[in-house]
């Protein structure tokens, strides 16, 4: 029996239970639905040109799902930063979003702090700390969401009460279906991926299995796989403590597919994982064959992934837990406690001891 079968081995590992927050994704969905549902919204959608999320990690994951997921319906951009600074063109007819879990997100309340100077419409979603307190004494919308969970396994409430708010405003279209059809993925994947699944018939387990050793390197073949190749990167480097790597088709076939023709790149030791959906581009589907067959010709090893799930969003949240379930695991096979992530904790606290302005001209020089 592999160490993935042994339940109890599997908790000694992760004794914060991370596995278990995996298990119970579909509870988290519905509870976030109504935060969504339940949130005070003032601010108007009425004349708003564009959308503009600004969040880092776990808490800017759901808002990149969503804009994937939105790009075919939505009548104004919607554009994910992942930064201090926010575009030239934010003002008063943009709708930003700050999104910070812990509400203490450095690169989060600059952003926060340079839309409201410039009269943006503002919604905060986070759990309090200091955007929650700014937001509330600025006079802005404060969507508060549940304490307790590790940012990364916080995801559905970043990502449903966005799609809500959106459709309150008028600038997305009514998300019901489309929750309900993730709700049932959640149920699915726990039943078909948790923990009491042998590995015989748990793809998520054989999965973690196959990747034990190498260096995982994630491939996105539509703009939500694209998405949920960025999610399992980071699940993999924060549950797993592995380095992996992520790049879209086609974009990769202008140039990163060149770097496979080397000798033998990453040393042999790089795991390809392609991530499909019902809707691939059929010339997408064409240069993702080509890929597989180039990156083994290169010396490494190649799979294609597909999850579950019946509508676009409910596919994404199946391959999105794919990914989660198979960084627990992978963690346990690695021997790492899961849940705790100490260098970003170390760069936080190196972080408060320097004063804001340093590096300041350094990055302006």
């Amino acid at each position: 029996m592999t160490l993935l079968d042994d339940r109890d081995g599997l908790g000694s590992v992760d004794p914060s239970g991370m596995l278990r927050l995996v298990e119970g994704f579909a509870a988290q969905l519905r509870d976030a639905r109504e935060v969504g549902t339940r949130a005070e919204i003032t601010v108007s959608g009425s004349g708003v040109r564009a959308v503009v999320v600004g969040g880092m990690g776990g808490s800017a994951i759901g808002a990149e799902i969503a804009s994937a997921h939105l790009s075919g319906v939505m009548g104004v951009p919607f554009l994910v930063v992942r930064n201090y600074e926010l575009p030239a063109f934010v003002g008063r007819d943009t709708l930003v979003v700050a999104a910070s879990y812990s509400g203490n997100t450095e690169e989060t309340l600059a952003a926060y702090r340079d839309a409201h100077a410039r009269g943006a419409r503002l919604v905060c979603i986070t759990t309090g700390g200091a955007l929650a307190a700014a937001g509330e004494a600025d006079g802005h919308d404060v969507v508060r969401i549940p304490e307790g969970f590790p940012p990364r396994a916080a995801l559905g409430y970043g990502l449903v009460p966005l799609l809500v708010i959106l459709s309150r405003l008028g600038l997305a279209p009514d998300p019901a279906r489309d929750i309900n059809d993730a709700v049932d993925a959640s149920v699915e994947a726990a039943a078909s991926w948790g923990g009491g699944v042998p590995a015989e018939r748990n793809a998520a387990k054989r999965l973690a299995l196959w990747l034990e050793g190498g260096v995982p390197v994630v491939y996105g073949t539509t703009p939500r796989t694209a998405a949920v190749a960025t999610r399992w990167c980071g699940q993999l480097a924060e549950n797993a403590k592995v380095v992996a790597h992520r790049a879209d088709i086609p974009e990769m076939n202008h140039n990163e597919l060149v770097g496979w023709s080397g000798d033998r790149p990453l040393s042999g030791a790089a795991r390809v994982v392609l991530l499909h959906e019902a809707g691939d581009h059929p010339r997408n589907a064409l240069r993702s064959d080509f890929t597989r067959r180039e990156v083994e010709r290169g010396g490494a090893v190649a799979c294609d992934v597909r999850g579950g799930g019946s509508g676009p969003l409910g596919r994404t949240v199946s391959l999105v837990l794919m990914g989660d379930f198979v960084s627990v695991y992978l963690a346990a096979l690695e021997g790492v406690d899961p849940t705790p992530v100490e260098p970003i904790g170390r760069l936080k606290r190196e972080l408060a001891d320097t004063p804001r302005t340093a590096g300041v001209e350094r990055r302006t020089a």
